[in-house]
């Protein structure tokens, strides 16, 4: 390989010559030019290929003995894998040397490239032993230090459920219950260690067990999947606080700033308990006031008494929830609205509100107005879609009443139906801005907003 090629040369033709006769170097290298021109293509020509650099110099060594010589020639080639191979093939029709008859034949091409990546190993091999023998114990152990740290701890495997858990679980004073193990290892490159998985819907005897020794904060996705479990751990668990992924979101997907925003919005498990607007977007709770509503705030309070049960024997008694007048009464005086527009709002939502109107003879009863026009709709399988001032907007069957309210603006205020509640169409309901909705029945929503009242029959 020479020295002065190795910028520009991807391969080195090798071939052996023999001539019968004594020639010398300018003989065998005018043989090659003068032999090879016009037998290839102009793009292949050696003389045009030397003027543009493609061809390198010739390099020829010979040796002359009993009169006949034998060399070695070298050529060095910038062009393709393909090209050199055809240029080297063409070399071996030369048949004659000045004046005597000769032979060539190619041995070997050579890539440079090779030669080049070997001696690169070889090099980087002497450099890196030479700079491990300068390090000293002190930086090695420096060294190893600062791997670990940036190192992601491994994912444990937690109580006789073998749950995913981050390393701190078994340690911590607060842990965060997470989903699925993929939110685990999540969490885990944001350096939160002390998370445990409950993979599944159904929340393992292992974490039920983990709520009741420690402060728990429940991290869960923004679907439904998140809602259900939040549910069940109210009900068997004993959690602090929740926090949700933003609506749509699962916690394995999230980047940094996310988780740490989630954190540190989580709620209070007594405000859910309290009240049933959590919103998975912001992560905190909201109370809308109704347009030109001046009311002040009323919390109704409640009481438990044990009173006769008339559908009952009289030595019997059943646990009834009353009101305590009293104090409604007066916080209701304090208010600029109707009393009668207040009762209906703050009634329960399951029961049906009846006034009694004394007249001179006897007690008329007077209906709830939202009851009044459910039984105009009752068994008819339809709805009524109602704007703020109470006309109908539009009369649909009940099938079609979800898709109705999406495809609409903002002007429906109730919708009074023959049908059952659900939670999708009370999520729905909350996007139009919708205020009243008034059924035969209601399945088992889990949020239920301030700002819609749900009245069944």
């Amino acid at each position: 390989m020479f020295k002065d090629e190795v910028t520009t040369t991807k391969y080195l033709i090798h071939s052996q010559i023999n001539a019968k006769g004594f020639v010398e170097k300018p003989d065998v290298v005018g043989a090659i030019f003068g032999q090879t021109e016009g037998l290839l293509s102009d793009s292949l020509d050696l003389r045009e290929l030397q003027k543009t650099g493609r061809i390198g110099r010739i390099k020829v060594d010979m040796t002359n003995k009993s009169g006949k010589t034998k060399g070695e020639v070298i050529i060095p080639s910038s062009l393709d894998r393909i090209e050199t191979t055809i240029l080297a093939a063409s070399l071996e029709t030369i048949n004659r040397v000045g004046p005597c008859e000769a032979s060539l034949r190619v041995t070997s091409i050579e890539d440079v490239r090779a030669v080049k990546r070997r001696t690169i190993v070889e090099r980087a091999k002497e450099l890196y032993k030479n700079m491990m023998e300068e390090f000293t114990p002190e930086s090695s152990r420096m060294i190893d230090e600062v791997k670990e740290s940036i190192k992601v701890p491994e994912i444990i495997e937690y109580g006789e459920d073998n749950l995913p858990a981050g390393p701190n679980t078994p340690t911590s004073d607060a842990i965060l219950i997470v989903e699925g193990r993929s939110d685990v290892l999540n969490l885990l490159k944001y350096g939160i260690k002390n998370t445990i998985a409950v993979e599944g819907v159904n929340v393992p005897k292992t974490v039920a067990k983990l709520t009741k020794e420690r402060t728990v904060t429940a991290f869960l996705d923004g679907d439904r999947g998140g809602d259900l479990i939040l549910k069940e751990l109210l009900q068997i668990g004993d959690i602090d606080y929740v926090t949700r992924a933003p609506r749509g979101q699962e916690v394995e997907y999230l980047n940094k700033d996310q988780v740490i925003y989630a954190l540190k919005n989580k709620t209070s498990v007594d405000k859910i308990t309290q009240h049933a607007n959590y919103n998975h977007n912001h992560h905190n709770y909201h109370k809308t006031t109704r347009k030109n509503d001046n009311r002040p705030d009323v919390t109704v309070k409640y009481e438990k008494k044990l009173v006769p049960d008339e559908n009952k024997d009289d030595d019997k008694y059943s646990e009834v929830t009353i009101e305590l007048k009293e104090q409604l009464e007066k916080e209701i005086k304090q208010s600029e609205h109707d009393n009668s527009v207040l009762k209906n709002e703050i009634v329960d939502e399951k029961e049906a509100v009846v006034e009694e109107e004394k007249t001179e003879d006897k007690p008329v009863k007077k209906q709830n107005k939202y009851l009044t026009l459910l039984d105009e709709v009752k068994g008819t399988s339809k709805g009524n879609l109602y704007d703020e001032e109470f006309n109908v907007l539009n009369q649909v069957k009940v099938e079609n009443l979800y898709n109705e309210i999406k495809n609409s603006g903002d002007n429906i205020k109730t919708v009074v139906f023959d049908g059952i509640i659900s939670q999708r169409l009370v999520d729905l309901s909350k996007e139009k801005n919708i205020e009243c909705l008034v059924a035969v029945k209601m399945t088992e929503v889990v949020k239920k907003p301030e700002t819609i009242k749900i009245i069944t029959k």
